[in-house]
């Protein structure tokens, strides 16, 4: 399967919701227990509209927003992070990154984590280092070309004159799209589950990532300020 069909996979999840950030998903394991996480690679999936309303995959804007978000968590020192697990081998990669979509793209059809299980080679990964919590982080979005967004803003208009402003409407600069999972080897589960969406917020802003992990992990690894 090809890097862009598990982005279409992800995104035709993402349309299925409309809410911005969604309520947080745990299992029975307190947020006290979850510590010495070890994080997987982050996989990033952002589109760029270069014209028109259509976006596709940018490997360049992609690996720019992973390096951000990276670094934007990297940032929280209440996200108990003491390693990473980054294999090196393609398939075992491939492997990772189908297994991460399969259980993003099931905790958000299904609404819940309850029936969950680890996949394979997530959880022989953390047993191999005797590790318990993995940290799993999934962005994607899209973002425009210079001068793209104010062109279809002004074909909008013009539509809306034509039409008397029956068919107006005004399209979405941006979207950044982020999906946070803890996975615990030692109950074979997901021991936590949120994603944040935020539209007209740009994927590539670091001000705009730092505000989304916060929601995420509010109540959970801190509280509220």
């Amino acid at each position: 399967m090809k890097k862009k069909d598990y982005y279409y996979l992800l995104i035709g999840a993402l349309l299925l919701g409309s809410c911005t950030t969604t309520k947080p998903m745990r299992s029975s394991v307190q947020p006290r227990e979850v510590n010495d996480i070890q994080k997987f690679e982050t996989y990033s999936y952002i589109s760029l509209i270069e014209s028109g309303n259509r976006g596709k995959l940018n490997d360049t804007i992609s690996k720019l927003s992973k390096s951000l978000l990276d670094e934007t968590i990297s940032g929280f020192r209440s996200i108990p992070l003491t390693g990473s697990i980054l294999p090196t081998d393609t398939i075992t990669q491939k492997r990772i990154e189908r297994e991460i979509e399969y259980l993003c793209v099931s905790a958000e059809r299904q609404g819940s984590i309850s029936s969950l299980k680890l996949t394979p080679v997530l959880d022989s990964l953390l047993d191999s280092r005797e590790k318990r919590f993995g940290l799993i982080t999934v962005t994607s979005g899209f973002t425009r070309d210079k001068g793209n967004y104010g062109g279809q803003i002004a074909k909008g208009i013009g539509m809306g004159i034509l039409t008397l402003g029956m068919y107006y409407q005004t399209p979405i600069k941006s979207k950044s799209t982020i999906y946070c999972m803890i996975i615990d080897a030692k109950e074979n589960n997901i021991a936590f589950f949120k994603k944040s969406l935020l539209q007209d917020r740009e994927p590539l802003d670091k001000e705009v990532l730092t505000k989304q992990i916060q929601n995420i992990f509010e109540d959970y690894f801190w509280t509220k300020k």
